[in-house]
């Protein structure tokens, strides 16, 4: 169960669609959905080494009241963007966790 106290972070969803232009151009365009509070968790961080280069994975975890929310969706948290990695849903709580992934712009 999550508390209205423990939910101290403001994140804002976008719904990312692809446009396309009538000389064939595609490009995507983002619309804010909602803004609501939610309660972080945990980070974990993973180093992972392909072809001798270092990339480093930083997953923010976020427990929320239940929402319509899907993993194309896109998540702004302090000004940066992140992508959705995975949703958990706990119907009997009316709660929801989240995993997003900074994006790298």
């Amino acid at each position: 169960m999550i508390f209205a106290g423990a939910m101290r972070e403001r994140l804002s969803f976008y719904n990312v669609e692809e446009a396309q232009s009538a000389s064939g151009y595609k490009s995507s365009q983002e619309q804010f959905m909602f803004s609501c509070r939610a309660g972080r968790e945990r980070t974990s961080e993973n180093y992972v080494v392909d072809s001798g280069e270092l990339f480093h994975s930083n997953e923010l975890t976020f427990r929320l009241r239940q929402r319509n929310i899907k993993e194309t969706d896109m998540v702004q948290y302090n000004g940066d963007k992140y992508r959705i990695t995975s949703i958990d849903k706990y119907p009997m709580q009316n709660e929801m966790v989240i995993k997003i992934e900074k994006v790298n712009e």
